[in-house]
This record gives C-alpha cells, structure tokens and sequence, in this order.
C-alpha cells in the first residue's frame, strides 16, 4: 500500500514538476523535440556492466524523425566512487532534402559519485568523437548531478547541468553547448526502470526544449 501510493504521488509530481519547467519555456525560442530510449544493463559481475540501446528523437515542434540511433557499451567500477567505461553509438539522421545519412561516434568517459545521507552528488567527464564523412566534432562534456532518494520511496528526482566543451583546432576549449535537465527516475515493472525528464539545450546555432523517457531493462 505505502509503494503504490508513493508510485501515485511520484507520477503526479513528476508531471507537476515537467509542467512547470515547460510552461515557461513555451514563449522562449527554441524548437521542441522528444528524446524516447528503450536499452538493456546486463551486470557481467559486481565490477562490470554491459549496455545496449535503441533510441528514437524527432525535432521541428516533434513533427518529425530526426535521427534513429543504436548504442553499446561497457563500464567498470574500479572503486567505490569511481566508474570507467565507454561506448560506440551510430545514428541514422534526417538531413532533410539530402535524406538519411550515417553518422558515428565513440566515447570514454569516468564518474566520480558520492553520496550524504538522501542526497547523491556526482561528476562525469567524456571524452566524446562524432563523425560522418564531411563533418567532425570532438569534445569534452563535463555533468554535475544531483539527486535525492526519496525515503521509503522508488522514486529519485534530480537535477544536472552539462557543458560542451570544443577540443577542435581553433575553438579553444570554448562552450559549444549547454544542457540544463531537471526529472525523476522510477520503477516501471519487474526488471523495468525509466527516467523521465525534461531538458533545455542551449548551443551556437539554436535552442531546444527536449522531454524525454528512457525505459531500461536490467538482468
């Protein structure tokens, strides 16, 4: 009884909380898109971690596809507050009159976490490659996250801010590219586990407002 009820008052506040985060975000530029991901974490043993995803992102006010993508990766606990991994992702993108092209991208990243009583703080740096066959990005995200586990509750919500930061030649270690996100992660069913979000992405050439659900299978 107390899980499903604090299952019920989760969902209503999540969907409180999106509605305030979006309300005022309706008359700032920017276009409006979805981020939706369905993915499976298959733990090999307590230190390592496999993972895998299918994801789908419309953009131009959720009218259309904007990229398909498929992900696999691994990540390794090597202390207790430590965590190392890496992954490839290659994305089918719309590019609109020149129709649907390719594009990959690898990455290695490392997370520092730590946690005081409900509250959970953590650090990840990726060292991030994107590339098809005439344009190339590389860069470095740096993610501050905190969240809050809720006592006696499944429900975690949270907060994080990302930068991008440009490796380029010329571009100087400059920012490229803001994310501000706000949501809360929840149990589904059985083994199911989703996150659900609301983020505002600022770059150099446009703005966006991104809702998102990510459904992950855990084994």
């Amino acid at each position: 009884m107390l899980r499903t009820k604090c299952t019920t008052i989760g969902l209503a506040g999540a969907l409180a909380a999106l509605t305030l985060f979006c309300s005022p975000l309706r008359a700032q530029e920017g276009d409006w898109t979805s981020w939706l991901k369905a993915g499976t974490e298959y733990r090999l043993n307590p230190a390592w971690r496999l993972a895998g995803g299918l994801e789908w992102r419309t953009k131009d006010d959720l009218s259309r596809t904007d990229r398909w993508g498929l992900d696999v990766g691994a990540a390794c606990t090597v202390l207790p507050f430590l965590r190392l991994g890496g992954a490839y992702e290659l994305h089918c993108m719309n590019r609109g009159a020149d129709g649907w092209k390719l594009r990959h991208r690898y990455y290695l990243d490392g997370l520092l976490s730590a946690r005081w009583r409900q509250w959970k703080v953590s650090l990840r740096e990726r060292l991030q490659h994107t590339f098809d066959r005439t344009d190339d990005e590389f860069c470095l995200r740096s993610r501050l996250k905190l969240a809050y586990a809720i006592p006696s509750c499944p429900w975690e919500p949270y907060v994080s801010v990302e930068m991008f930061n440009g490796l380029e030649g010329g571009e100087r270690f400059g920012v490229k590219r803001m994310r501000y996100r706000g949501g809360f992660g929840f149990p589904i069913a059985g083994k199911w586990h989703g996150d659900l979000f609301y983020c505002r992405q600022w770059d150099t050439a446009a703005s966006r407002n991104i809702v998102g659900l990510n459904c992950t299978y855990r084994f």
